[in-house]
């Protein structure tokens, strides 16, 4: 089953995140189909003017990037009242779900297909860490955001990179926008844990979390909450993967290592270095370490699910309760009425690299039963006021219905009469709302929590939501700390952890991601 919208076809739902739904698409053109990835915004941040500039700003610059390791952004455009980002639609998976099913299937990624990944991946960093403006002139990209989640793996072997929306060029916004430009603490490099200023070696460190973590087949810099991931990316304490994966040579601990540095001058560079090392390793180890071996693994691994998508029967999966947040009933288009900040027209920044914090990966699990949305509570309340009195109308028919005439007989009142055998009938209680348990902590301590600009308490706090409540935005404040902000949805728990920079004396923040 599928819904049309505008131009567009929704044919199955891949993913939800803090900045909107994500749906695989079918675009029809004169004499043509082409497959794609919608993002719709939500609509909260579009109404937000600080964060939409540099939105738009950002997907300007990233759209410069144009590179085989890079995943594609279309446009940005508005359509049926909706703003969406139109991504290039990659058929494979991210890193964390490839590992996830080798590990199902009982089979270990091969050393050769790890390199190949880590070594592509290098490739488009370093693509974009080098990209320039027309004038010629540096834009200082950093991702901010390398992690096994933004690295797909193609069928066809292939690998790409995706979320360069996290980046930030040189002279651009400094603040992290509400709930969608987040880094996440495991995969961050010390000195982005330490709110310092970034260049191309911090997105090397966050590589070489990656390339540690397949090797090994264990997390580094994980902790049992994102404060505590921080505190692990400090100490920066780096195991040889050898003594975890006997099966390594010590030549290559050597690579992973130096990727790891603490110091930063002692790290690979450039991802061009880390790419190069690789890429020797490769050629003196002799293994089986091209695209075509990548390629070959993921159709083994993934033959089910390729041979689904040869079946054109099977591409349409959008179930019929799936919710779609904004995009209307099946088969209308939502139109929203227009308010004071929403913005028309189609906004066209060409091909590029895809932003937002999202996977196109088209194996995404398509929630195939969304929940179904809170009772609200009005209708509740008035379906009881009804039943009240419809049940007081049946009681009055009852007594002022004509009977047999007998003479009345009065029955003395008496205390503590046995109850009936029948007991009278109760409306249902409506149903308790849904709740969504979150916990605010921050770093340091001792920060004012405001919940969609209401003031509720100082950090670390515990606090409850109703689905219907959410996505609300959090924003946390200290003196002498630059103020954080985020989007809480129900997927962000159960720990939201942020990171407070202190104040420059020029007045501008440094950035620092907050993530789960």
């Amino acid at each position: 089953m599928s819904i049309q919208f505008g131009r567009y076809e929704l044919l199955r739902k891949l993913a939800a995140g803090g900045m909107g739904q994500v749906f695989l698409a079918r675009k029809k053109g004169v004499g043509f189909e082409k497959l794609v990835v919608l993002k719709r915004i939500l609509p909260h941040l579009v109404e937000d003017e600080e964060f939409f500039t540099m939105f738009l700003d950002e997907a300007r610059l990233t759209a410069r990037l144009n590179h085989p390791n890079i995943a594609q952004i279309f446009d940005v455009e508005a359509e049926a009242g909706q703003h969406l980002v139109v991504m290039e639609y990659v058929q494979g998976d991210d890193v964390r779900r490839v590992e996830k099913k080798a590990r199902l299937a009982n089979e270990k990624l091969p050393v050769g297909v790890i390199l190949r990944t880590i070594a592509d991946a290098a490739a488009g960093l370093d693509y974009a860490h080098k990209a320039r403006d027309d004038q010629g002139q540096p834009l200082g990209i950093v991702h901010r955001d390398i992690s096994p989640q933004n690295i797909l793996v193609g069928f066809d072997g292939g690998v790409k990179l995706i979320d360069f929306g996290v980046a930030k060029a040189a002279g651009r916004a400094q603040h992290t926008a509400t709930g969608v430009l987040k880094g996440k603490f495991p995969y961050m490099s010390p000195e982005q844990a330490e709110g310092e200023e970034l260049d191309a070696r911090s997105d090397v460190f966050a590589l070489g979390i990656v390339l540690w973590e397949l090797l090994c087949d264990k997390r580094l810099f994980k902790g049992d909450s994102d404060v505590m991931s921080q505190r692990l990316v400090k100490a920066c304490q780096v195991p040889r993967p050898s003594e975890l994966n006997t099966q390594l040579p010590p030549k290559l601990d050597a690579i992973v290592l130096k990727s790891l540095a603490r110091n930063r001058d002692e790290r690979f560079q450039s991802a061009q270095e880390l790419r190069e090392a690789i890429e020797q390793y490769i050629l003196e180890a002799q293994l089986p370490a091209s695209a075509s071996h990548l390629g070959a693994f993921m159709q083994r691994l993934y033959a089910d699910k390729i041979a689904e998508l040869n079946d054109p029967t099977k591409l349409d999966q959008l179930s019929a309760d799936t919710d779609l947040e904004g995009f209307g009933p099946r088969g209308a288009m939502a139109t929203p009425a227009p308010s004071g900040g929403t913005r028309r027209g189609t906004v066209t920044v060409g091909g590029g690299a895809t932003i937002g914090a999202t996977r196109t990966s088209h194996t995404e699990q398509v929630d195939r039963q969304a929940p179904a949305p809170a009772p609200s509570r009005v209708p509740i309340f008035a379906a009881i006021a009804l039943l009240a009195v419809g049940s007081g109308g049946a009681a009055a028919w009852i007594v002022t219905r004509p009977g047999p005439q007998v003479d009345p007989v009065v029955k003395p009142v008496v205390k503590n009469d046995p109850q009936p055998d029948t007991p009278p009938q109760v409306p249902d209680k409506p149903p308790a709302p849904a709740l969504v348990a979150l916990k605010v902590e921050s770093e340091p301590a001792g920060a004012a929590v405001e919940i969609g600009g209401v003031p509720r308490g100082m950090t670390p706090l515990d606090l409850s939501f109703e689905k219907t409540q959410l996505p609300v935005l959090l924003k946390v404040s200290r003196d002498g700390f630059e103020s954080q902000q985020t989007t809480l949805t129900a997927e962000s728990g159960p720990v939201v952890s942020l990171q407070l920079v202190k104040k420059k004396k020029s007045g501008k923040a440094l950035e620092i991601k907050t993530g789960r």
